[in-house]
Order: C-alpha cells, then sequence, then structure tokens
C-alpha cells in the first residue's frame, strides 16, 4: 500500500511539472505534427518512445486523413493534452520512464481527457491480470502486437467518427443556446420597448388632455370685444403658447419614433401650394407681430407631389416658424416653389436673419441642436423631425448661410408626379362643394354628439361649436350616448377614444351595426401612428389629436358633413 501511494504521489508531483511545462515550453518539446488542424480533421494522439513504432502507426492511420500528433513518451502527452482535446489516444504500454499505465492514470486526472478512448499497444503478451489492469485504467481497447493494420485504422477510424458526431452535438447545443439567448435579449428589448411606448403614449395624453379646454376657452375669449384689448391680448398669447407646448409634445414623441424606426406615412397625390399657405396661415400673427414681409414665389409647373399631407405641412411650419424665430422685425420670408429638373420639387425657405456660423451647419440638423442656444427657447427638434419626415419620403433637405447676419436658406426636394392634365394640378378636389356657412341664419342648424367624459373640455367644445352654428348634445359615456341616438336624430358623432364604460370606437361599431351612418370624429389624447389607424379602421372619418385648434376644429366638422350633403 505505501508503494502505491507513493507511486501517486510521485505521479501528481509529475502532473504539476507537466502544467508548468506546458505553460512555458522549452525549445527541446517540439513535437512534429500539423499544429492547426481544419474544422473537419480530428487530432489523433500517437505515444510511443520508439521512432520506427511510431512511424509505423503514423504509416497505418495516414489513411484516415485526421491529424497525427507524435509523442515519444509519457510526459510530452500529458503536455500535449493539457493544450489541446484529442478524439482518441494510441498509447504504448512498455515505455521507459512513466509507462503506459502511469501516464493513463494521469490522463484520466484531467477533467477535458477523463472521458477520452484510450488504445494500449503491446509487444508482450502480458497475463490476463495485466490486462485486466490496463481496462480498469480506461483503456477501451488493448492491442498486442504484431498489429493488424486494417484492425487498427477501423477502430481508430469508429472512435473518431464518434468524437465527430460528438463534437457536432456539441456545436448545435451550444448554436440553439445562443439562439435562445438572442432570442430572449429581443425578448426583453421588446418588452422593453413595448413599456416604453406605453409610457409615453399615456405621458402624452396626459399632457395634452388639459390644453384642449385651455386653448378652446382662451381661443375664444380672445374674440370677444366685450373684454379689454389688452386681457384679449394676454389671451391670445395663452392660446399660442398651448399650441407650442403640443407642439413640442409631438415632436418629442416624433423624435422617440423616429429613433425607433416607428414614424410611417399615409401618401396621397397633393397639391404643395395649400400645404405651404396653410404653413403660412398658422404663421400669420407672428409674422405679423415681427412687421415680417412674406414673400410667395409659386413658379413651379408640376407641384404635384405624393406625399403623407398632415407629415409635410409639418416640415413647412417647423422651416417657417424657424425663419419668424431668427429673423429680427421688419426683415423677409421668401417661399419658392420651384422644379429644378424633371421628377422632382424643390421648396426653399429664405429669411433675412441671423444667419448660421458656417461651423454650426453640418449638426444644424441634430436633435436638440439650436442656432443659438437658450435665445429663443425650444428643444432644438423641429429640424431633426423635420429631415426625418423628408428622407421618408425619398426627398432631401439641406440648410445654408453666407455667415452671421446674413440670414438663411432651408432646401426640401422632393420627388413628384404629373398629374392627368401634365400641369400637375390635382383635380381631387375640384368637384367639392363650398363649405356651407353656418353662422348664417338658415333652416336647419346640424346636430352634432359629443361623447367626452372629460368636463372641462366638453364644456369648452360645446360653448364653441355652438356660437359656430351647431346644436350640440354632451354625453360622457357610451351608455348615455346610445340613449341620446335613440331619442334624438344626429348629423355628426364627435367621440373620444378613451371613455369610462369603454372604448369610442366600440360605441361606433355598435351604432352602425345598429344602423346609424352618420359620420363621426375620433377625439383623443394619445397620436401614435397605430391611435390613428385604429380609428381609421374603425370608421371614424378623422382621428383628431389633442389639443386641436379650434380652426382645425371647425374644418374638420365641415369636411365630415360636406360628405353627407
Amino acid at each position: 500500500m505505501g508503494s502505491q501511494n507513493h507511486e501517486r504521489s510521485k505521479n501528481l508531483v509529475n502532473l504539476g511539472a507537466l502544467t508548468c511545462a506546458a505553460e512555458n515550453p522549452q525549445p527541446g518539446n517540439q513535437v512534429r505534427s500539423d499544429s492547426t488542424s481544419p474544422d473537419d480533421r480530428a487530432d489523433i494522439l500517437l505515444v510511443d518512445d520508439r521512432e520506427d513504432k511510431l512511424l509505423a502507426l503514423e504509416t497505418i492511420l495516414a489513411e484516415l486523413g485526421q491529424n497525427l500528433v507524435l509523442a515519444r513518451s509519457g510526459s510530452e502527452a500529458l503536455r500535449l493534452l493539457l493544450q489541446r482535446d484529442f478524439a482518441v489516444i494510441v498509447l504504448d504500454v512498455n515505455m521507459p520512464g512513466m509507462d503506459g499505465f502511469e501516464t493513463a492514470v494521469l490522463i484520466r486526472q484531467r477533467q477535458n481527457s477523463e472521458l477520452t478512448p484510450i488504445i494500449f499497444i503491446s509487444a508482450v503478451n502480458y497475463s490476463e491480470v495485466h490486462l485486466a489492469r490496463g481496462y480498469s485504467l480506461g483503456a477501451i481497447d488493448y492491442i498486442l502486437a504484431p498489429i493488424v493494420p486494417e484492425i487498427l485504422r477501423a477502430k481508430v477510424s469508429f472512435f473518431v467518427d464518434l468524437y465527430k458526431k460528438t463534437e457536432q452535438l456539441k456545436q448545435q447545443a451550444e448554436i440553439q443556446s445562443r439562439l435562445a439567448r438572442a432570442e430572449a435579449a429581443r425578448a426583453e428589448a421588446e418588452a422593453a420597448n413595448s413599456s416604453k411606448d406605453r409610457f409615453l403614449a399615456m405621458l402624452s395624453h396626459e399632457l395634452r388632455m388639459p390644453l384642449t379646454p385651455i386653448l378652446f376657452s382662451a381661443s375664444m375669449l380672445s374674440k370677444d370685444e366685450r373684454l379689454p384689448p389688452d386681457a384679449r391680448k394676454d389671451l391670445e398669447s395663452i392660446a399660442y403658447n398651448v399650441q407650442v407646448e403640443a407642439r413640442l409634445i409631438d415632436d418629442l414623441l416624433d423624435v422617440a419614433r423616429i429613433s425607433q424606426g416607428k414614424l410611417s406615412l399615409t401618401l396621397d397625390s397633393a397639391d404643395i401650394r395649400p400645404l405651404i399657405d396653410s404653413a403660412l396661415s398658422i404663421c400669420a400673427e407672428d409674422l405679423s407681430a415681427k412687421n415680417l414681409t412674406v414673400h410667395r414665389e409659386l413658379k413651379a409647373a408640376d407641384p404635384t407631389v405624393r406625399v403623407d399631407a398632415a407629415r409635410i405641412s409639418q416640415v413647412f411650419w417647423n422651416l417657417v416658424q424657424n425663419a419668424v424665430k431668427f429673423t429680427p422685425p421688419h426683415g423677409r420670408v421668401t417661399v419658392r416653389v420651384i422644379n429644378p429638373e424633371q421628377g422632382w420639387l424643390r421648396v426653399e425657405v429664405i429669411d433675412t436673419g441671423i444667419g448660421i456660423a458656417p461651423e454650426a451647419l453640418p449638426r444644424i440638423f441634430d436633435p436638440f441642436e439650436q442656432v443659438e442656444s437658450g435665445r429663443s427657447g425650444g428643444l432644438g427638434l423641429g429640424l431633426a423631425v423635420s429631415k426625418a419626415i423628408v428622407e421618408l419620403h425619398g426627398g432631401k433637405i439641406s440648410a445654408s448661410s453666407e455667415g452671421p447676419q446674413r440670414g438663411s436658406r432651408f432646401v426640401i426636394e422632393l420627388p413628384n408626379i404629373l398629374g392627368e392634365s401634365g400641369t400637375g394640378r390635382s383635380d381631387a378636389g375640384a368637384q367639392m362643394a363650398p363649405a356651407p356657412d353656418w353662422n348664417q341664419n338658415g333652416p336647419k342648424r346640424h346636430q352634432i354628439l359629443l361623447v367626452d367624459d372629460h368636463n372641462d373640455t366638453a364644456e369648452a367644445l360645446r360653448n364653441y361649436l355652438g356660437r359656430a352654428g351647431y346644436d350640440v348634445t354632451v354625453a360622457a359615456s357610451i351608455e348615455v350616448a346610445c340613449q341620446c341616438v335613440e331619442q334624438q336624430c344626429f348629423d355628426l358623432l364627435l367621440c373620444d377614444i378613451g371613455l369610462p364604460d369603454g372604448r369610442g370606437d366600440e360605441l361606433l361599431l355598435k351604432l352602425r351595426r345598429a344602423g346609424y351612418e352618420f359620420p363621426a370624429i375620433a377625439l383623443s389624447g394619445f397620436g401614435a401612428e397605430t391611435d390613428v389607424a385604429r380609428s381609421r379602421a374603425a370608421g371614424f372619418h378623422t382621428h383628431l389629436t389633442k389639443p386641436f385648434s379650434p380652426q382645425q376644429l371647425k374644418r374638420t366638422v365641415e369636411e365630415a358633413l360636406r360628405g353627407t350633403a
């Protein structure tokens, strides 16, 4: 027993020494083998102290086409096992110093090689006890000399094939594991994005909701001549800044959508000129307040484009508002529309303002960049959003300036389409009847059902629409709305999407099933593309995102009623 413990201690010492040798190889420990085997070749370790026997083994196994690694001692074999894994080991039993059995003991102590197949080769016909020892050490076969080449090749080939299949299974398992981790990471990211989207949508809804009654009340009171001029001016300022606040909310949400690749377009043929006029109209009060002169140069022979009209109007508004903001009083803003070449439409917004420094031009369209930080407020998002919208249309946007105090020029280029007449003018609205003037005394006042549970908003809308010539009935829930419809005839439904006893689109579906066909307009503090698409899919004529201006509401109501005339 003492001699066995001594032998085991000696072997463990040898293994520690070999580990150090593997980490710090000596010049004399070189091996005649291909150290970089291709992926489809397995490594086979041949261990024998005699060169002639190694050569014989190498010759027999060369036909297998694998990578044969030669070791001339047990120590050298152990050092190689520390550097790589082998499909099978062919190990001579009778070697000086550390024999094959002692080498096998140390091989089995290494975790990576404890299951590596070992084929013992012996030139001496040992007893059954001797053979039993070899198998007890983990040998899978014991071959006596003289070696039959076909038998050795068959045995080694079997274990090489087994090794390769095992490695393939390991690789497939690793691939599946990596795919599962990609899938898990993607699911986690999608969940985080979804949560963020819900948070942004709810935040925008809560921020927009109180703005609607403020905007409508301030707008109406600012036109009330019974109030002193100073008070009306203050109310105009309140209404204006509410719209600015709403625009900031929209810009923040648009930046989030752009960063997530979720900004979508609804394309249709449109004449660019009314869109420009609309942007100038929105900015009319600001232009007048600074006594700025506006020049329209609408010279395009083909002004028709296929665009998302609402989004392109947003771009024009951003650029005109930007020109107004940075142009001193008594300056000039020019809007020019031309066809620079066939198939393209160019819109230029030129001002005589403070200009743009050369070093600022490369980053003018970056989010949160401002021409003069802190001078005129804002978050610096309008141009970044405009760039994304134009590029989604397949267009280009650029800025130029001759320097500080020398004005600026913003250029938008959009691919355009020819109208049927060849002039590019759209006839889409040619057959539309003029909007009726509901302020005149007439035989009929249109009946509107307004469904909204936000009392301040409902009251503000009812007051405004009443002054515009409509009779408005207010319901705060789906149940009350259905009762109103059963008792009275209506020409139009204005319906909030979020109601205490359900959704507005559910109410509309219920009314349609009951046979009511009057047009409907959705009102909501949720304004994402998915919200708009859901409203349209439910059958709403238009989706108005709160806060909307009184003018926008009036125009939308007139358009919806015009379709029923």
